[in-house]
């Protein structure tokens, strides 16, 4: 049989269309939540956006969610198991990927493609999910290991740095093939492990506080578990999904007075450029 050649064009997707997508990966993640009894909940602006605007911040372009480390290991072996029933076109990134160096995952749609001027690696349009790990109840330690979590961000990200990229400057792009050299000597993946290692050091189920430390490098953002442990759902568009029920301290704790609208200059996104892949004969 002769072969056919395949090219791949790829047609724009628009903002609205773009979270529609988005919510579709998260109503395939809930569902597989839901049906193996998984606690999970909105997150960072995502949870800012159910609670303010009933969901998306108007300038947002992502949607972020967290579990508790068990639930989350839990999932991440339901998403891999090709046994576990899923939408075809949902696929998962984490850091046994290529070009993907964090210790978190991503779930995309693989029929569409995402363009990120500063990094490499290819994904589609994505739902980021973090777990929710234990830190030290000791005030000190618990700051000295978030920091230390902090240090080692600066090296798993420079890992997914594109040096074409005209958006770093100088100083910038410097620092980043100091630490993209050191992970090179160590092996991007040994480096990877030890992250996660790092990570999973304070045992969530067991500990009074929480905290993702990959993330939360500030000890301000380090959250007591109890208060934290009951989800409940929130309006988000037309959609609903769980979220923390002691939502004001969540939120307090991220954004102090989260009601009140930052000024226009701090209102960032991602500026995502993102495209279907259509197949054409």
């Amino acid at each position: 049989m002769q072969k056919i050649n395949v090219d791949l064009e790829m047609k724009k997707i628009e903002q609205d269309e773009c979270r529609g997508i988005q919510m579709s990966v998260l109503d395939e993640i809930s569902r597989v939540c839901k049906e193996n009894n998984l606690k999970y909940s909105l997150a960072y602006g995502t949870m800012l956006g159910a609670v303010r605007h009933k969901g998306y911040i108007p300038w947002d372009d992502d949607i972020d969610i967290w579990l508790f480390r068990e639930d989350y290991d839990k999932l991440l072996k339901l998403l891999k198991d090709p046994k576990v029933p899923k939408k075809e076109w949902l696929g998962l990134i984490d850091d046994t990927s290529k070009d993907f160096h964090c210790p978190f995952v991503k779930v995309h749609d693989n029929r569409t493609t995402v363009k990120m001027e500063r990094h490499v690696g290819e994904m589609g349009l994505w739902v980021d999910i973090f777990p929710m790990d234990g830190v030290p109840e000791s005030k000190i330690l618990a700051k000295a290991y978030v920091y230390f979590m902090g240090f080692l961000r600066i090296f798993s990200l420079a890992m997914s740095t594109d040096f074409k990229s005209k958006g770093y400057d100088r100083w910038t792009l410097f620092y980043k093939r100091f630490f993209y050299a050191f992970t090179l000597l160590v092996g991007k993946k040994r480096f990877c492990r030890f992250v996660d290692w790092m990570a999973c050091r304070f045992p969530a189920a067991q500990s009074k506080f929480v905290a993702n430390p990959f993330f939360d490098t500030k000890t301000d953002r380090i959250l007591e578990r109890e208060k934290i442990s009951e989800m409940v759902p929130y309006p988000f568009e037309n959609r609903e999904y769980l979220g923390v029920k002691n939502y004001d301290y969540y939120l307090s704790q991220f954004y102090r007075d989260y009601m009140q609208l930052p000024p226009e200059e701090k209102r960032y996104n991602h500026g995502l450029d993102v495209w279907w892949k259509q197949e054409t004969k």
